[in-house]
């Protein structure tokens, strides 16, 4: 009985091993579509800055913005240098346009900016 209740345990904790490494391979994949272009073109006031390190380990947002590839940041980087207005007010805050990781719309129409 003692062995039946061990290989169970073993078994679940496996399982969710496996789950955790699936869901993180997918966040991969979420990276917002068009961002660049949203970026690019983004022209309102409100600019949100989060620094990644203070999203947990589980966030998929923090995911994505590990797991970006070089292409797309690179893709979004030019899209942040493209925009004056938008370079500026990153710059007053004192962000290096190198660390930045991501960006995501904002439900309310703003834009986050995700630094490393």
């Amino acid at each position: 009985m003692n062995r039946i209740a061990t290989f169970s345990v073993i078994a679940a904790l496996s399982a969710f091993s496996f789950g955790g490494m699936a869901y993180a391979q997918g966040a991969t994949m979420n990276w917002p579509k068009e961002i660049e272009a949203t970026v690019r073109s983004y022209s309102g006031d409100k600019v949100n800055v989060v620094l990644v390190s203070t999203l947990s380990e589980q966030d998929q947002t923090r995911m994505w913005v590990e797991n970006a590839t070089p292409d797309q940041r690179a893709a979004l980087l030019a899209a942040v240098e493209a925009n004056k207005p938008l370079l500026e007010k990153l710059k007053a805050q004192n962000i290096e346009i190198d660390n930045i990781g991501g960006a995501e719309q904002a439900a309310d129409g703003g834009l986050t900016i995700y630094v490393r």
